[in-house]
This record gives structure tokens, sequence and C-alpha cells, in this order.
């Protein structure tokens, strides 16, 4: 009976989702339209001087990878202004990045939504580039308060609010790929695929890291199912420490720190279990290692920024065709996936604790040689 409820209100929030977005592109999908001039080379032609990304999903992986495009175009064009509609620990990512110049912080309330909004009105941008599969009615609006004189969407064909839309999006290929089309249809060629991200070293000195060999293991991802147990936790960990490692640092949140305290293996005198305050403290430990481990994307990026070697582990589901390690993998020679690879039901997820443990063994002998 339980289940009977959650799937007629999932029906219910389905149908209002629906209606919401049709009253909501009803008010917002408008906008003046911008004489364009077409050619090779979109920022000449148009005289760009000013570019908003739009980066308000607060994903962390997509903007470490997103950072190549402000390097690129700040190559080229050193003096256009970028700025950067971010929030949550995407912000930790980009707050020391010498190519953003300006940061505004995205909160989900509509009223600062509009606040925020028209202050990026006053910036008169030249151009908007915004990256979403599916626009919300909030984000909407920030789009057409936004004034930006050209807005690019990805596969917007049907709306009045983007002057050009780029039918570019591709799940065969890396989404590294995305961002390198949008490169060259602006006019930005001999581009380099590589990601920025910069931190200091006041945490590896802090913690007696600087010049030891040592493995980052990241235990936990966005759900339960993508996370692994303290039983394999503690058998992970143990298979890192017959390596030649100076240190194991277990890293995660303060809740997650609490549960890794409390496992054998954090008596271990090898082993550092280090609550991370935001994602800088993270891409710090992460530069400074010699392997990481992790079955969580946003490490995975951060990783191939500081061409780490990687033990990535991801699902995949048998009898499909993988497109998750395509889209959102290492993209990176020096790392390997290992899959768990299970057959499931409808609305079952694949456990990512099913992870063949003998495989990894076996993966981490040949990625240090």
């Amino acid at each position: 009976m339980k289940n009977f409820f959650k799937k007629i209100n999932r029906i219910f929030q389905d149908y209002m989702r629906e209606k919401r977005l049709k009253i909501g592109k009803a008010i917002w999908d408008k906008k003046e339209k911008t004489n364009i001039i077409k050619g090779n080379n979109f920022i000449e032609n148009n005289n760009i001087k000013s570019i908003l990304f739009l980066r308000y999903d607060g994903k962390i992986g997509d903007m470490i990878v997103n950072s190549l495009m402000f390097r690129e175009i700040k190559k080229v064009y050193p003096d256009i202004k970028i700025g950067l509609v971010a929030r949550g620990a995407a912000i930790d990512i980009v707050k020391d990045n010498p190519n953003v110049d300006e940061i505004y912080e995205y909160h989900k309330d509509r009223k600062k939504i509009k606040e925020l909004a028209l202050k990026i009105k006053e910036e008169k941008y030249d151009l908007l580039i915004d990256f979403s599969e599916m626009l919300r009615v909030n984000q909407m609006m920030l789009i057409n308060l936004c004034g930006a004189r050209i807005n690019i969407g990805i596969e917007k064909e049907n709306w009045k609010l983007f002057d050009i839309s780029l039918n570019i999006r591709d799940f065969n290929q890396h989404i590294s790929e995305l961002y390198i089309k949008i490169l060259k249809f602006l006019g930005i060629d001999n581009i380099n695929s590589s990601y920025d991200v910069f931190s200091s070293n006041y945490l590896l000195k802090d913690l007696n890291l600087e010049n030891k060999k040592y493995c980052v293991f990241n235990p936990y991802a966005a759900s339960k199912h993508r996370s692994f147990s303290s039983e394999n936790i503690e058998k992970i960990s143990k298979i890192i420490l017959e390596k030649n490692y100076e240190k194991l640092i277990l890293i995660g949140s303060e809740d997650k720190i609490k549960e890794l305290k409390k496992l054998d293996i954090s008596k271990e005198n090898k082993v550092k279990i280090v609550e991370t305050k935001g994602m800088s403290e993270v891409a710090e430990l992460i530069k400074g290692a010699d392997l990481i481990v992790s079955p969580d994307t946003s490490i995975v990026h951060l990783g191939k920024a500081f061409n780490k070697k990687m033990i990535c582990i991801y699902r995949k589901e048998l009898g499909k065709e993988d497109k998750n390690s395509i889209l959102w993998g290492p993209n990176s020679e020096k790392a390997k996936i290992i899959f768990v690879e299970e057959k499931t039901k409808d609305g079952e997820e694949i456990n990512i604790n099913n992870l063949n443990l003998d495989e990894f063994k076996k993966e981490i002998g040949k990625i240090l040689y």
C-alpha cells in the first residue's frame, strides 16, 4: 500500500511539474532578437567583450571540465570578461581560477534569483551560455532577466529565449567534447582539453604529507548504491596498504568521518582520516597523491586535472550499452576503470559493493608499474 501511494504521488508530481514548466515557458520564453553576424569567428564578428556562463546546477565534475573553456578563451582573448553563475561546492573549484573575473552565487530562492539577475543585467553581458538539458522555471526567469545581448543554449531550437541553439550534445562522447565544440563555434582553435584546478598547499603541510608517497581513497558518492559499505572500505584499504605507500588518506564529509573513525583500519599507523572542508582541500590532497581510488566522478575529474594515476569504479548494467563511463569517464590514459556489472530489474540500482575485490587487487598491482 505504501508503494502504491508513493507511485501515485510520483505520477501527480510529474504531472504538476509539466504544468509548471508550460506556464513558466509562456511567461519567460521571450527575448528581443539580436542581429547576429555569422562566420568563422563568432567572438570577433559580434564584438563580444564579455561572456556569462551559467552553471547553477552545482555539479562539481561539470565545473572542473568546464574550466578548459575559461582558459582557452582567455588565452586568445585575455581582455574578455568572464562571469560565472555557480552554487554550492562547485564555487570552491573556481574561486581561485584567474581566468574567471566574476563569480555570482546562485540560490534557489526566487527572490534571490531576481536580485541576482538584476545585478547581472547591470553588467551588460554580450553573450550568455547555458548548458542545461532541461530548464526549470527559476532558470528560465534568470536567463530572461539577465538581459544578455546574445543567448546561446544547447538543443533549444524551440525556444525564443535563445538566439542560437547549438545541436551538438552527443552522449556517445566525453562531456569535454561538448565544451570543445562550443569553443570552436566561438572561433577558438588549437584547443588544449586539460582542466584547471587551483589549490594551495597548507593542508599537505599540516598533515605532514609533503614529498610523501600516498594514496587517496574516497569511498563515497552521491547515493548509497554508489558508496562503499564499512566492510568494503576496510577490505579495499587493506589491499591498498599492501602496496608501497607511506600513507593511505581516507576522505569524507563530517558525517562520513564519524563512520570511518569507527573502522578497525583507522588504527593503522599508515592511515589518515581527513575531514575535508570544501573541494579546494580535496583538490589539494589529490594534487599531491600518487594514486586516487574513487567511485565518485567529481573526484575522478579532479584526478584528471592533476594528471594522476586512478582506479575509478563505475557501474554497468549487463546487456546494455555503457554511456556513463563514456560521458563522465576519466578521459585519461593514467586511469583504469573497473566496472561493477549486474542485471537489474525496473526500479533497482546496481550496488557498487558487489565490486570484484580480486579484480581490484589485480588492477592496483598493474597501475603501479
